[in-house]
């Protein structure tokens, strides 16, 4: 790859747009200070991925957008575009489809910056591996900046190596390690998580466990509650429906009373009710039905008006088709009727002005004529009134007689029936006396088995008692035994979630110690036994030596050798009494000892040839020199912690076992008794309920024969309070009949005296009344002549002015309609 172009926008000093062409040879740039040429530089590092803003000589890295200068004001964005040459298609697999790529970064003040490749968006590690790839970027030692030659020569060998790497053409895969070794820590840390996890999920699988368990007790008890519940209930509506069937049977008997005696009085005002409610309701829908049918005909009307307008619309179109058709010869057409029309209007109304000139002046004489059939007809009305006045007294007289007689009949039918009325009323009282002396004489005394009822209750009551003190017992028993079996769950929970625990963890360092086995040749490390907290003081003292197998068949192998124990300066301890190893590590134990941290640097020049001096901390100091902190990362220390720990856990594990047993052992038998407490008291839950029953029976036969005696005596008493209102009445309703016979009797002698009367007979007023209605209308008819007459007149007289009138207009119209026609004729003839 090779760089083309660099093109600059508002970076820095370069406000406008700027394209620096790097073509192939050398190129360069001279110039004084304050140029700009580091400003092109540092535009390149920029958009290869520089992410120092100190780097770039500014506090923050929105200090690379131009800040403004004397008449320039500042910027809110810069964009640096790299043009790359990318023909030999080294580019990374997903920008190698170019041959010409087109690196973009852009930065907004205070909104941060955003790469493209050939105008996608991309992110800025995909940028930074592009140019890693190629061995360059922005921090590459091949971008010299000021000071860098000396930085170069006084490097440490960390900056060295990435030097010598991108002279070499792998940091790309550097990075690429990099990012692959933060990944490997992150899921490695995942798998972490993982296993706390899993002990989270099983310690809340046992809480599920129990709350399920409760939650099946929730619904046995709940059940058993809705089943006692439902018992009482049920008692309850007996007792209530025994009650209300007794309340409607006295109510039936005296609504059946009343209802006879108002049945009729009813019925009458029913029908009289019924005859006066339903004529606004016919008055209303004869209303709603002329409504409606007054808006269909409007609507009817109204559609057969759009229909013709439609029709008429269709018509006209047709007609201006063919008008526009035919459009010159209608002109011409028109022109010539134009003129015969005006030649005609003229002639008519020369016509109609002679006729207007020579027509009499008749209207006073009309006028005379309408005046004096008015008179008449006044005088005809006027004697008309004053026979009609009379005629209506004469019938008002007759009516007054006719109504009369009416009224009389109606007070001597109304006086009958009032004396039917209270002859029904004594009868109908009469026999509601009768029939309730019989009733009460019909009740007998009270039930004689009521006190056998009563002891049978009694000894019911006492044996339900009994049954639910055995059963609050049982209940009783079974909290305890429900106690006991929860502290027993909990100590079996509590030490399987222990041993669960010490398992899951034994199994992963089982895991972990397999994994770094070979696969054919076991590692000396298996047969290494340090003293426990020697871990770290054996791994420094062996290394990744441990990893080698016992076996000579394998790669790397430990043949063993002999080492006579060299001669240790004061204060070091040989290493070899403190690990359990096989002979083959015994020369290299024989020449380790373990010294303090504090005496290692002084010791390590005393040591003898061949011998390594190691703390318990993991520090190591060779004779020759080499040494090795404790910080240092000792992955043989590691597995062999990991080894001491899995031994503890096993040991733990095995003690930890018995315990465990034996308290699911314990639990078990405390399940073992809340299952036999729960078999108890289902059983004598079932006693409860037959002596319920029992007790609900006596109950119900106790209370049936107290409701018989209050029933009974209810009767009695309130046939007694019958009897003696029934008494009342027949007295009042006697008193009534007696008094009702004078009033009859002298409605009977009124209405015959009417009868006997004789009416009034018209009078000779009638056939002068026909008389002068027969003349008032001659004289109405013949003044209507006249008027009909004079209106006629008056009509033609205005209508032959119209006449004259119109044809004027008529005639200034066709004028005007035959100078526009020759104007048209005109303007076809030129076109």
């Amino acid at each position: 790859m090779h760089f083309q172009r660099l093109r600059l926008s508002g970076f820095k000093s370069f406000v406008d747009a700027t394209e620096f062409r790097i073509e192939p040879g050398l190129t360069g740039i001279v110039g004084p200070n304050g140029c700009g040429k580091s400003n092109l530089l540092e535009g390149l590092r920029w958009v290869m991925g520089a992410t120092s803003a100190k780097a770039m000589r500014g506090e923050g890295m929105d200090d690379v957008i131009f800040g403004g200068a004397n008449g320039r004001p500042s910027r809110n964005h810069a964009e640096v575009l790299l043009q790359i040459d990318n023909a030999d298609r080294t580019a990374p697999a997903q920008f190698n489809d170019h041959p010409v790529l087109e690196i973009t970064r852009r930065i907004d003040r205070g909104q941060g910056s955003t790469y493209r490749v050939n105008g996608v968006e991309t992110r800025a590690k995909d940028v930074q591996l592009l140019f890693a790839d190629a061995s360059t970027g922005a921090n590459s030692p091949s971008l010299v900046r000021q000071g860098q030659i000396s930085e170069l020569i006084s490097a440490k060998p960390a900056n060295r190596r990435r030097i010598l790497e991108e002279a070499a053409g792998v940091s790309g895969l550097h990075s690429r390690r990099h990012e692959a070794d933060l990944r490997l820590r992150a899921a490695e840390v995942n798998l972490s998580r993982l296993d706390d996890v899993m002990g989270e999920l099983d310690a809340g699988l046992g809480r599920l466990k129990r709350e399920a368990r409760q939650a099946e007790k929730y619904k046995r008890v709940s059940a058993e509650i809705r089943a006692l519940q439902g018992a009482v209930l049920y008692a309850r509506w007996r007792e209530a429906d025994q009650a209300l069937k007794t309340a409607v049977e006295g109510l039936a008997g005296a609504q059946t009373q009343v209802g006879q005696t108002a049945s009729k009085a009813a019925i009458a005002t029913t029908q009289a009710a019924d005859t006066a409610a339903s004529l606004p309701p016919l008055r209303e829908e004869a209303a709603v039905a002329a409504a409606v049918l007054q808006r269909l005909i409007i609507e009817r009307d109204r559609i057969e008006q759009e229909g013709a307008q439609a029709k008429a619309e269709v018509e006209r179109l047709k007609a201006e088709r063919s008008r526009i058709a035919a459009d010159q010869a209608r002109e011409q057409h028109a022109a010539d009727d134009a003129g015969a029309t005006l030649a005609r209007l003229t002639r008519e109304l020369k016509e109609l002005e002679a006729s207007i000139a020579a027509a009499p002046e008749r209207t006073p004489e009309l006028e005379a004529a309408l005046k004096a059939s008015g008179l008449a007809r006044e005088a005809a009305d006027s004697a008309v009134e004053r026979l009609a006045a009379q005629a209506a007294a004469d019938a008002a007289r007759r009516q007054a007689a006719v109504q009369a007689l009416e009224q009389a009949q109606a007070r001597q039918r109304a006086a009958r029936a009032r004396v039917d009325e209270h002859q029904g009323r004594l009868n109908r009282i009469r026999q509601a006396l009768e029939k309730a002396e019989a009733d009460r004489a019909a009740l007998g005394a009270a039930d004689p088995n009521r006190a056998a009822a009563n002891e049978a209750l009694i000894k019911a009551e006492a044996a339900l008692t009994d049954a639910r003190a055995a059963v609050e017992a049982a209940e009783a028993e079974r909290a305890r035994a429900i106690a006991a079996e929860s502290s027993t769950r909990d100590a079996a929970r509590s030490a399987e979630d222990a041993l669960s625990r010490r398992r899951t963890e034994a199994e992963g360092l089982k895991r972990l110690q397999q994994s770094g086995r070979k696969a054919n040749y076991p590692p000396a490390l298996d047969r290494v036994t340090p003293e426990r907290g020697y871990e770290a003081a054996l791994a420094a003292a062996l290394g990744e030596d441990l990893d080698a197998a016992l076996d000579p068949r394998a790669p790397a192998y430990w043949a063993g050798a002999e080492a006579s124990p060299p001669i240790w300066p004061e204060g070091a301890t040989p290493l070899a009494a403190l690990v359990a190893a096989p002979p083959a590590l015994a020369a290299r134990l024989a020449l380790t000892a373990l010294v303090e941290v504090a005496d290692g640097d002084r010791m390590q020049k005393l040591a003898p040839v061949g011998a390594r001096l190691v703390s318990k901390a993991g520090d190591l100091w060779r004779w020759d020199g080499f040494t090795v902190r404790a910080e240092a990362p000792k992955p043989a220390a590691l597995r062999l912690a990991q080894r001491a720990r899995l031994t503890e856990l096993e040991a733990e594990i095995a003690a930890a076992e018995p315990g465990a047993t034996a308290a699911a052992v314990a639990h078990k038998a405390a399940q073992d008794k809340v299952r036999q407490t729960e078999e108890a008291l289902k059983a004598a839950r079932r006693a409860p309920e037959a002596a319920e029953r029992s007790h609900s029976l006596a109950r119900e036969i106790v209370d049936k024969l107290a409701r018989d005696d209050a029933r009974r005596d209810a009767q009695r008493q309130a046939l007694g309070d019958a009897i003696a209102r029934f008494q009342a009445e027949l007295a009042e309703a006697d008193a009534a009949l007696a008094a009702s016979h004078p009033d009859a009797e002298a409605a009977d002698a009124a209405l015959a005296l009417l009868r006997d009367a004789p009416p009034p007979a018209p009078g000779q007023e009638a056939a002068a009344l026909a008389a002068a209605r027969t003349a008032a209308a001659a004289a109405r008819e013949a003044e209507n002549r006249a008027r009909a007459t004079l209106d006629q007149e008056q009509r033609a007289r205005e209508g032959r002015l119209r006449r004259r009138d119109g044809l004027g207009r008529d005639h200034a119209d066709w004028s005007k309609r035959a100078e526009a026609a020759q104007k048209r004729i005109a303007a076809l003839d030129q076109d």
